[in-house]
């Protein structure tokens, strides 16, 4: 293969040093000659499994144990193949949607959660069986060609999901993030992930007495990013949840541990607060984290931190000249780092000094920098375009950029994640970036009181500590500073914003904004005085009051009789009776809700046309009864007739209602286009 691929960058330190670390995981070392010994024989055990196909598939592996998954990537590039990981946590149907997408050809995981992962009748390899027999085995170091009947392998990659490399395929499909709408699977090939590495070392400079701490989970471009950089440079990989998955059956020296159920719910705050121990206890030189846990991580004196990269999201100038002084080696470097999954991760870096001057405001200012070696990044009408390191087609990235003369490339927000406000758009990070240098505000994301769409503009704010923000006292920090159009509408103050696992923030999950006329600020738990009943609630009442009345009413007009208990006993009357009234009060809900649901039901999101057949469906539910109970008291058990059409006329209907409720209901909420 043209350049090699790039598993043979971690074997040439393997030959160079097998007794140097190479991975940490809390309790857990590994030396470069263990991890690739632990490696060779599950790719050997890859190479004897029935059913898997040839070299040059994609297999899967599900697994939130770091160092499994590190053996896993590179037991499968070992044995010709690309990988790609899922987050055994995720919803199954989006893991059955994942392993079609790149096509798995098998599946490697853990005993525990195979029956989460069992999707499509794939072959299932368990990183928790015992090892292949010694004279099926491959050497420490990998394994040449050799004839078939032996069952070893190639050493080396090949063909597989055509990715940016041509005929060298694929060496792994990572995911896009997913934080605006569905993960996409992308392919990157083995040239393109050497050029990768080949630039990261130009400008990091990793050298073998590293040790580089990554809090990314396996699944993630970033993860596969740290354990090229680390493990093809000599340095040790230091897993910054490796404490937690060793605590959950997790990796022994001598291969995968004995199979508990990994903590797959574990937040990212927790690992980024206790990551700045575990840097402290191994000497960390490196680290790479999110803007949200750099602070913590950094909060604890760590002389030997030489380079700290922030990525994932956009870090202000402000907070990045912070967290320069808050290293304590003087020549330490905190560098932004920006790339995404179509350029393995490698894209631009930034650190002050590349500015010809200081920036009036520098919390509400974020640089992404200049290009990685080999890469290229444009500015095409607002969108900035990444080219792949090594060269390639350049890419839309989806976010908004712009470039003074020859000066760095500075973020200015996401186009998707732009909002529609009564018919207009608004540009949400400049109200972002400017709420970020209010005295009230710690962190905020703004959106629409519908996510993309709405009347009015919404501020989801944590607040600092001591302050209690309110939509005045944001509009008043924020006069001059953005159009008064755009002025936050509404505040609805949170304890911290909600992220994903990869520490991003996750707007999909942001907590519903009240109804319009709702106050305008809503604290942690309750909402602000004076709030106001909006008029089509007052309107849906009123009209649900005189449906209800109008049912009792003309209920013996339209079906005389119908309502008569003579001849019924007692206590069984008053039960009949009370059954028409609640049928009554019943249609009376569906009528109001009529005219005053379906503005709820939209601030939930979800496509328009599937929200109003689930507006209508809830409407019939409520109002069917009265009309279908009535029909049914006056109807002969025997005449079939007539039972028939009203089965067809109401009893289906309601079930194909509950259908269409159930379907609207398990949606996740409207997203903008993914990444």
């Amino acid at each position: 293969m043209a350049g090699g691929s790039i598993h043979q960058l971690f074997e040439d330190h393997v030959r160079r040093g097998p007794e140097r670390t190479a991975l940490i995981a809390g309790p857990a070392r590994l030396t470069y000659g263990e991890l690739d010994a632990a490696a060779a024989r599950l790719a050997a055990r890859l190479s004897v499994t029935k059913g898997l196909p040839p070299p040059g598939a994609t297999l899967a592996i599900a697994t939130d144990r770091g160092p499994d998954a590190v053996v896993a990537m590179l037991a499968v590039l070992k044995a010709g193949h690309a990988y790609t990981v899922i987050a055994p946590a995720t919803p199954r149907r989006e893991i059955g949607r994942r392993l079609e997408a790149v096509r798995a050809g098998a599946v490697l995981t853990h005993r525990a959660l195979l029956a989460g992962v069992d999707e499509g009748g794939r072959p299932a390899v368990l990183l928790d069986e015992e090892d292949i027999p010694e004279d099926r085995r491959v050497s420490p170091h990998g394994a040449g060609r050799t004839d078939g009947a032996s069952g070893a392998l190639t050493s080396g990659a090949g063909g597989g999901v055509s990715g940016g490399d041509g005929a060298q395929g694929a060496a792994t499909v990572l995911f896009t993030a997913g934080t605006t709408g569905e993960a996409r699977p992308v392919a990157c090939g083995h040239g393109l992930l050497r050029a990768a590495h080949a630039a990261w070392a130009g400008v990091l400079g990793l050298t073998p007495e590293d040790r580089l701490l990554t809090l990314a989970r396996p699944e993630t471009t970033d993860f596969t990013g740290a354990w090229i950089r680390a493990l093809c440079s000599g340095a040790t990989l230091v897993l910054g949840d490796g404490a937690r998955e060793v605590a959950a059956g997790g990796w022994t020296a001598g291969g995968p541990g004995a199979g508990g159920q990994p903590d797959a719910a574990g937040s990212y705050a927790a690992g980024s607060q206790a990551a700045g121990h575990q840097a402290l206890a191994e000497r960390v030189t490196v680290a790479e984290v999110g803007p949200a846990g750099a602070v913590r991580l950094v909060a604890r004196e760590l002389p030997e931190l030489r380079l700290l990269l922030v990525g994932g999201e956009p870090l202000s100038l402000g907070e990045q000249l912070r967290l320069q002084g808050l290293l304590s080696a003087p020549d330490a470097r905190v560098l932004a780092v920006y790339g995404t999954a179509e350029v393995a991760g490698c894209g631009t870096w930034f650190e002050p000094r590349q500015l010809a001057g200081p920036v009036a405001r520098p919390e509400r200012a974020a640089y992404l920098g200049v290009p990685f070696p080999g890469c290229a990044a444009g500015v095409r009408k607002g969108e900035i375009w990444l080219t792949p390191p090594g060269g390639g087609d350049a890419v839309p990235t989806g976010d908004v950029g712009r470039r003074e003369g020859d000066g760095p490339l500075e973020f200015r927000g996401r186009l998707d994640q732009r909002v529609t406000i009564a018919g207009r758009t608004v540009d949400t990070y400049r109200i972002e970036a400017a709420l970020a240098g209010h005295p009230e505000v710690e962190a905020a994301v703004v959106t629409g009181e519908q996510g993309r769409t709405g009347q009015r503009i919404v501020a989801f704010v944590v607040p600092a500590e001591g302050a209690t923000p309110t939509a005045a006292s944001l509009r008043a920090g924020l006069s001059g500073l953005v159009p008064a159009g755009d002025l936050p509408d509404l505040v609805v103050r949170l304890r911290a914003l909600p992220r994903n696992a990869a520490g991003k923030v996750d707007r999909g999950a942001l907590p519903l904004p009240p109804l319009a006329g709702a106050g305008r600020a809503v604290g942690k738990g309750g909402s602000g005085g004076g709030e106001s009943v909006p008029g089509h609630l007052v309107a849906g009442g009123v009209v649900g009051v005189v449906a209800c009345f109008l049912s009792f009413a003309l209920t013996d007009v339209f079906w005389p009789g119908a309502t008569d208990r003579t001849g019924i006993p007692g206590p069984w009357s008053g039960l009949f009776g009370l059954l028409y009234v609640i049928e009554g009060v019943a249609f009376g809900v569906g009528a109001g809700f009529l005219l005053a649901g379906r503005r709820a039901m939209v601030r939930r999101g979800g496509p328009g046309t599937l929200t109003t057949l689930a507006h209508l469906a809830v409407v019939w539910l409520l109002v069917a009864w009265w009309p279908q109970d009535n029909f049914y008291r006056l109807a002969t058990k025997h005449d079939w007739e007539r039972q028939a059409a009203l089965v067809y006329s109401f009893n289906v209907p309601l079930m194909l209602a509950a259908a269409i409720v159930a379907l609207w209901a398990i949606r996740r909420p409207a997203t903008p286009p993914p990444k």
